[in-house]
């Protein structure tokens, strides 16, 4: 074989593996590209929040501890080994102060329970998250 024809063949090794990684390169990136996106579908509910007003009725009396009145928040899917966080509004925080809300929630199939020391005397607006919590 002459030096122009292994140059040649040569050249055309360097062009095929070229074109070769590059075919490698396009399916990677496509390959991680729907990764990525069918991981962003699955991945864990990223909880929304929810705005709420909380009303100076409905509340309920039942003498529990020094938290003594609850309200109960209707939230759909809430189950009881769900955790919830309550975010209470600025221009509503003065308000919650003056009734003292206790700062941990309960979950029941359904309602996301609150509680004060005393019922507000005027609506608070706020905002709930919902951690998904494992059924027991």
């Amino acid at each position: 074989m002459g030096k122009v024809t292994l140059l040649s063949h040569l050249k055309s090794c360097a062009e095929a593996a070229k074109n070769f990684a590059n075919g490698l390169a396009g399916q990677i990136t496509q390959a991680v590209t729907e990764a990525l996106e069918e991981m962003e579908s699955l991945k864990a509910d990223k909880p929304a929040r929810v705005a709420i007003e909380i009303p100076t009725t409905g509340w309920v009396d039942d003498g529990t501890g020094d938290y003594p009145h609850h309200y109960d928040i209707s939230a759909s899917g809430v189950t009881a080994a769900d955790k919830v966080d309550i975010v209470v509004a600025p221009d509503s925080a003065i308000a919650a102060l003056h009734c003292d809300f206790c700062p941990s929630t309960e979950t029941l199939a359904g309602i996301i329970r609150i509680r004060a020391m005393s019922t507000p005397t005027s609506t608070i607006s706020a905002e709930y998250w919902v951690t998904q919590g494992k059924e027991v």
